[in-house]
């Protein structure tokens, strides 16, 4: 008993000078101005099909050399992520700001496919130093607006427009009927 005293004396002592923490499986990184910071992609996921699809199965830019397997623990395997490089760079507290990473001509499998997934909801699921990326959205579920987070974001939105007077800066491209927006940066018709 008199053990047990004394060492929960001393522990107690001793925690208020500690101030660190520790999570396994996660090293921390600091990153300095302009150091870059890695992002991989993961498979996409749907909530209406529950297959994953890989990523670059879609024509979405690639990394010089080709994607590379990114994984970095055995458990990320054994729970079907595929985690992969990828061709954006992100700089610490450095604003970039609509920069050209690539540019894709489609041709008409390709746009099928990309308006396939768009339909069945798939969310693009980037990680940021080992951080999964979220939307932040609402249902109407209740019949009130609720504020959620879902994992990843969608790789684009379908619309469907019936006006041809809509008035846009780009109305040309988004009043053809069954327009397909991927990620603010495909238009498919």
């Amino acid at each position: 008993m008199r053990f047990f005293s004394a060492t929960a004396l001393w522990v107690s002592a001793a925690l208020p000078l500690s101030n660190a923490f520790y999570v396994p499986g996660v090293h921390p990184e600091t990153f300095q101005r302009n150091d870059e910071i890695p992002m991989k992609v993961n498979s996409m996921t749907s909530l209406h099909t529950q297959l994953p699809r890989d990523y670059y199965r879609l024509p979405f830019c690639r990394p010089d050399g080709g994607p590379k397997m990114a994984s970095e623990n055995l458990g990320e395997f054994l729970t079907g992520n595929k985690i992969q490089s990828s061709p954006y760079v992100i700089n610490m507290l450095r604003d970039t700001y609509c920069q050209i990473l690539c540019q894709v001509r489609l041709d008409g499998d390709d746009a099928k496919q990309l308006r396939l997934h768009t339909k069945y909801g798939y969310h693009n699921n980037w990680i940021i130093d080992n951080i999964p990326s979220a939307t932040q959205g609402l249902s109407r579920a209740t019949g009130e607006k609720q504020l959620h987070y879902a994992g990843g974001f969608p790789i684009g939105s379908v619309r469907i427009n019936h006006d041809s007077n809509m008035h846009a800066p780009d109305s040309k491209l988004l009043a053809r009927k069954n327009s397909t927006v991927l990620t603010r940066t495909f238009i498919i018709t």
